[in-house]
């Protein structure tokens, strides 16, 4: 079993940080050339909600992740996929603009959940 020291952690916390906003920079670029190129035009606020529950969800894991609380982590990691779920089902319903581009906002959302599911995966390795 490897022990991180605090510093390890505290640069693997700024690393999956910085990742996770990389690749949300570069998804907020995809949409704006979509939309700049009229391939699909999307609501930028449901994309701005998704990705700041995710931010949240990865701040969360990533904080419990620097306590050493490695068995609360896919609780916390399950609750938020549900909260994120229900926020995006509570959208569809009073949204228009969502019902008439879903599938292009789950592709965001999925996109979303895969970062997630990959930083909890590699989080729970680095603390086996």
């Amino acid at each position: 079993m490897v022990v991180l020291q605090p510093m390890e952690k505290f640069l693997v916390v700024l690393k999956g940080l910085g990742f996770f906003l990389l690749l949300s920079a570069l998804l907020f670029i995809a949409q704006w050339q979509l939309a700049e190129n009229n391939v699909v035009v999307l609501n930028y606020k449901i994309h701005i909600l998704i990705f700041f529950i995710t931010l949240i969800s990865l701040v969360t894991i990533l904080v419990v992740f620097a306590l050493e609380k490695k068995n609360i982590i896919g609780f916390i990691f399950l609750g938020f996929v549900v909260f994120k779920i229900f926020a995006i089902g509570y959208i569809a319903v009073f949204q228009k603009d969502f019902e008439l581009n879903i599938i292009p906002y789950f592709v965001i959302y999925w996109i979303y959940l895969l970062i997630e599911v990959v930083f909890v995966l590699k989080l729970v390795k680095k603390q086996d």
